[in-house]
């Protein structure tokens, strides 16, 4: 990226994103940095030798790569090292090894929108509904993740091909035992993990019932994904 890109995306077109964002209430201003950051992409190809980590936004993937730098662990790395990049389209699970982190839809929705209260983030400036009426890419992250999708509204064709792909995991840590997985996978390299594992997990206000069952009707098929995957049992209506 040259020096006119950078400044164009790093500087001016987050600037201009959210002047429009504030007008209309879109969140035309993270792309800019999604593009500078290189988080989005699904075109890479990486050593099938490698494990690739796909990192969903708030499942402790900042965690995951702090353990996976200390212990330099045979994972691929991404241009700029970016962190949130989604199932390779060119690299399909199955013939390449992947690993990822899965949370309970509900308290990583949840998780994500107070993350841009906090932000400021004028999409959530109007209360959860219009955070997820407005963010696409918020809605069935699973599904857009892992079947390498982002952007698309997910449907049932989306949600078959994240299923199939997440099936070919080479790993999937649990976030409710992250530790012991963490642990588990680490070892799985012949190594003794002897610290004590920290999750960074952020702090909220508690969720009520009537903002549980907004999530849940913005996220379906995450759902849906999450339950059969780790054998949950959270009703989808």
């Amino acid at each position: 990226m040259n020096k006119l890109d950078k400044f164009l995306y790093k500087n001016l077109s987050p600037k201009i994103g959210k002047l429009i964002d504030k007008i209309f209430l879109t969140n035309i201003g993270k792309r800019g940095t999604n593009y500078y950051h290189n988080y989005y992409q699904n075109d890479y190809s990486f050593d099938n030798e490698k494990y690739c980590f796909i990192a969903v936004p708030k499942t402790g993937g900042w965690s995951f790569r702090r353990y996976i730098e200390k212990y330099n662990l045979p994972f691929y790395t991404f241009e700029k090292n970016a962190l949130h990049n989604p199932v390779s389209l060119k690299c399909p699970p199955g013939k390449y090894k992947y690993v990822t982190i899965l949370r309970n839809p509900i308290d990583r929705s949840y998780s994500e929108y107070q993350m841009n209260v906090k932000l400021n983030d004028v999409t959530s400036s109007r209360g959860l509904i219009n955070f997820f009426k407005t963010c696409t890419d918020a809605r069935n992250v699973y599904c857009q993740y892992y079947s390498g999708l982002i952007g698309d509204i997910v449907d049932e064709r989306i949600y078959n091909i994240a299923i199939k792909n997440i099936k070919n995991f080479n790993s999937i840590i649990d976030f409710d035992n992250y530790s012991a997985d963490l642990n588990k996978f680490i070892k799985s390299f012949n190594i003794e993990n002897k610290e004590e594992i920290h999750e960074n997990k952020s702090k909220y206000k508690s969720i009520t019932d009537n903002e549980a069952e907004v999530i849940k009707i913005y996220n379906y098929w995450d759902i849906k994904l999450y339950n059969e995957i780790l054998n949950k049992n959270i009703p989808l209506e």
